[in-house]
């Protein structure tokens, strides 16, 4: 016999199945965006070792605005190293260190889809359980208003 206590608790539970997907995919969304910009750096880095000494250049600054610049020194770029470090080192070896970045994440994205999916498919389970249980719940209600006969 189903419970109306209980179909509410599931239903309430898969509200919170939902919103935990939201969050979830909100989490991957940021994780795209900063694989996006480590892949920005990269092709800025390549670019940037191309131009020879001397030449001007346009750095951003943020809120669309630049700076003019000259290139003083091709081969060699700050790079951040976490915790709030940075180090000058050559594009090569900095290249290499997004690289590495980009592989945590990547893993980092991998988990999300598979909580994600998983977390959508035990909301699909849920939600098919809490329809059935509905249903069963209208059929019982039906019979107790109905002196126990049911009409199909």
């Amino acid at each position: 016999m189903v419970n109306q206590m209980e179909l509410q608790q599931k239903a309430n539970q898969l509200e919170q199945m939902k919103s935990h997907i939201e969050s979830l995919e909100e989490q991957k969304n940021m994780v795209d965006e900063y694989l996006e910009e480590h892949n920005d750096a990269k092709e800025t880095m390549k670019k940037y070792q191309e131009k020879e000494e001397g030449t001007e250049i346009m750095v951003p600054i943020g809120a669309d605005s630049y700076v003019h610049s000259k290139i003083t020194d091709n081969d060699q770029v700050l790079i951040g190293l976490g915790a709030d470090l940075s180090a000058e080192r050559k594009i090569e070896k900095a290249i290499e260190i997004i690289e590495r970045k980009k592989d945590k994440i990547k893993e980092n994205k991998e988990e999300l889809e598979e909580q994600i999916e998983e977390m959508n498919e035990n909301a699909q389970e849920l939600e098919q359980e809490l329809r059935e249980e509905y249903q069963e719940l209208q059929k019982q209600q039906q019979q107790a208003q109905g002196g126990g006969q049911v009409f199909q």
